[in-house]
């Protein structure tokens, strides 16, 4: 932990390359679309209505309605609007999601604060190093966290980073800083719920692993301390703080569902453009060899828009039916579409346990789709699109978070934000960025 405090205290942005930078600039951009989009639905709403009936004094806006509140509150609330729709960004190694849990954290900070956008940049690169070490350790059996999934959990500690470094704390407190944050981490014991096709609103609790982060420093600034026996660092796989800058491998999700689902997306969608004789019609049977943990998305029934997020037989049947796969199916409406769910109960998830070989570095699927008329067709897919290996196009980024925040925001404050966070480096206010959010509705 000693290390990480000094790698946050010392690192300055004229240490980071222009890949560096840029990766920051893209996770913030793809954030404040998820959080935009985020707000319409029904947690997003719950969440929104939370800020009222919980009132905080400070200077962060809410960038769904442009009203002011506490950083506390806008880092919750952000936190848990922007990974509602579950299409926040991810690290293969953390197996998770650092983005939404450090973003918010620091953005509600950096407006409270009057930060500039290089310091800005600074926090979000400090948070996601951290953090995504701390989830690649979570999977590790000897570390604390394995039992306690979540990206709330591990999280919390990069969320603690990030304000650490904008609060200008010494090491001695960035480390206690990051001591709190795991002492306070939330905790989300969902597996269980997920084995049979449940995934609550709380998801992963990011939002409270934001809020936690943001204490976290705050406390720590004041001389509040956390556990002695605080994370080891040494002890993963990934290169040393400073060696490499992780942020640069975070990836993108072109689709608000579970992760774990997209290479049999990208499988079913290749097949059905490549073979013309593939239609909803003549579909007998779909197959999906997957590994362990991704064998559990097998609910054909969802119940509510999170566990259909999670669910890969209502993911494939929308799909199908629709020939994309966006926001606007995730709706409860949609929830009991006969067609959907028509195909939903033609789909088969087979564990494979040659699979898990390449978990969590690959998430490969094989999809193999059956006709009525005894035809068998195969694909597998290793690596799906928004991955650092095959990433999406600076367009595709572009165009996702248009569609995202056209949701929320009309499109010349849309192309504003897209210019400023393009400048952000340059800005001598990183709130210039969140006052375009006061004429939110």
């Amino acid at each position: 932990m000693k290390k990480a405090a000094q790698f946050i205290k010392y690192l300055r942005f004229s240490d980071l390359d222009e890949s560096t930078i840029q990766s920051a600039k893209n996770c913030l951009l793809d954030f404040i679309g998820a959080v935009l989009s985020g707000a319409n639905t029904k947690a997003g709403k719950i969440a929104l209505k939370f800020a009222k009936i919980s009132p905080g004094i400070g200077q962060s806006t809410l960038w769904p309605n442009g009203e002011k509140t506490s950083p506390q509150n806008a880092a919750f609330i952000h936190g848990t609007v922007g990974s509602a729709l579950n299409i926040d960004d991810g690290h293969r190694m953390a197996a998770g999601h650092p983005g939404s849990v450090v973003i918010p954290a620091a953005c509600s900070i950096a407006e409270n604060n009057d930060s500039s956008g290089k310091e800005l940049i600074e926090a979000i690169v400090c948070g996601y190093e951290v953090a995504v070490r701390s989830g690649e350790l979570h999977r590790n059996d000897s570390s604390p966290f394995a039992v306690f999934p979540g990206s709330g959990r591990w999280g919390s500690i990069g969320a603690a980073a990030a304000v650490a470094k904008l609060l200008g704390l010494d090491s001695g407190k960035i480390e206690q800083a990051m001591a709190i944050g795991e002492t306070f981490a939330p905790v989300s014991p969902i597996i269980d719920d997920l084995k049979i096709g449940i995934m609550p609103m709380t998801q992963y609790c990011s939002g409270w692993g934001a809020l936690v982060g943001v204490n976290a420093a705050l406390l720590a600034q004041e001389g509040f301390t956390g556990i002695s026996t605080t994370i080891d660092f040494s002890k993963g796989s990934l290169p040393k703080f400073g060696e490499s800058f992780e942020i640069k491998n975070t990836y993108f999700k072109p689709y608000p569902s579970c992760r774990w689902t997209h290479p049999s997306i990208e499988g079913i969608m290749e097949l059905m453009k490549k073979h013309k004789e593939l239609r909803k019609g003549t579909i007998k049977k779909i197959s999906i060899r997957i590994f362990s943990i991704g064998s559990h998305l097998g609910e054909k029934r969802p119940q509510t828009m999170e566990s259909a997020q999670y669910s890969l037989p209502f993911v494939i049947g929308a799909i199908i039916t629709d020939g994309e796969l966006n926001p606007d199916q995730f709706t409860e409406k949609r929830l009991n579409d006969s067609e959907i769910l028509g195909i939903a109960d033609k789909v088969e998830l087979i564990y494979s346990p040659e699979l898990d070989s390449y978990f969590p570095k690959s998430i490969p699927s094989e999809v193999e789709i059956e006709t009525t008329s005894g035809q068998f067709y195969t694909t597998k897919i290793m690596t799906p699109k928004g991955d650092v290996t095959h990433p999406m196009s600076k367009e595709e980024l572009l165009n996702k978070f248009r569609k995202l925040a056209s949701r929320q925001i009309d499109s010349k404050t849309s192309e504003k934000v897209v210019g400023i966070v393009k400048n952000l480096d340059k800005l001598a206010r990183a709130s210039e960025l969140f006052n375009l959010f006061k004429g939110s509705p």
